[in-house]
């Protein structure tokens, strides 16, 4: 991954294992670059790509503690990642407090809670298994079909354009969004969709950074006008698989936005047209829009 991806990814572990709560315990530390932030704070997909990998880390962690080997191998990884948002971390250290709630040779379960001086800002569920392989039974499609595998020249380069100075990930990956699904540029109004292109700067996709792209979009209700920040509530991701080489295209979609809230879904696929991750999430219309 880019430099800055490879940091945010680098944990620290904090002492042994606890075994004196119901569950075994784990605590890591990892340090937030300003580039993973909308606006001052903290962008909610990064903090799943870093509780996904403390995940990951602590499963092999806490079967080496206790003597035995990694129970299925080292193919079981996170697939599954359910996150509610308590409040937004800055830019700085944060704790990572992993326990152990389930450990078996098809599926693991987790819980971490991502904190920051003290405070409880994430809490997160986390399940991991294998990824799907092979051909699927049925695949039905999608609003990313007759997008192209690479961004057209007219897209929106997110780090020289005016959203690059509220999203900031422009610094630590490639990120163009499909100009046609954003009219909001244009000063227009339209459908609560949102397609476009990412990959990390100078390596490969893998399953971490789909976890970040299935929170990558722009806000959605943007093409309605409704601007500001929209606080994520609640987030669940999954992983589907190891992505290809090459780009990874993600469409966001609403299909109902509240006076209050909406949902935005993300799909993923990587450079066959192969699905790699899918989200949702329940935020916050933004707070200036919420009584108008």
């Amino acid at each position: 991954m880019s430099d800055k991806l490879t940091a945010l990814l680098d944990l620290t572990r904090v002492g042994e294992v606890r075994t004196d709560g119901e569950f075994p315990e784990l605590t890591y530390t990892a340090v937030i670059d300003p580039a993973f932030t909308i606006g001052p704070k903290v962008h909610g997909g990064s903090m799943q790509m870093i509780v996904a990998r403390a995940a990951r880390r602590a499963r092999d962690d806490f079967a080496a503690a206790s003597g035995e080997a990694s129970t299925g191998g080292s193919d079981i990884v996170p697939v599954a990642i359910a996150s509610d948002f308590l409040s937004a971390p800055d830019p700085a250290e944060v704790t990572l407090t992993v326990s152990l709630r389930k450990r078996g040779r098809q599926v693991t379960l987790m819980r971490v809670d991502l904190a920051q001086n003290g405070r409880t800002m994430v809490s997160s569920s986390v399940t991991l298994a294998r990824h799907d392989h092979g051909t699927p039974h049925h695949s039905a499609p999608t609003l990313l079909d007759d997008t192209p595998v690479t961004p057209p020249a007219g897209g929106i380069d997110v780090h020289d354009s005016p959203v690059g100075k509220v999203v900031h990930l422009g610094e630590a990956l490639d990120f163009v969004l499909d100009a046609e699904s954003f009219p909001v540029v244009r000063g227009e109004r339209g459908e609560p969709v949102v397609r476009g292109w990412t990959r990390p700067k100078g390596i490969e996709p893998d399953a971490d950074f789909a976890v970040l792209v299935c929170d990558i979009s722009p806000p959605v209700v943007m093409n309605l006008a409704l601007f500001g920040w929209a606080p994520t509530v609640q987030l669940t991701t999954y992983i589907r698989r190891d992505p290809a080489p090459g780009w990874l295209r993600f469409v966001a979609t609403s299909t109902e936005v509240g006076p209050g809230m909406f949902e935005e879904d993300h799909l993923v696929v990587d450079s066959t047209g192969t699905v790699v991750a899918q989200s949702r999430q329940l935020a916050l219309i933004p707070a200036e829009h919420d009584s108008k």
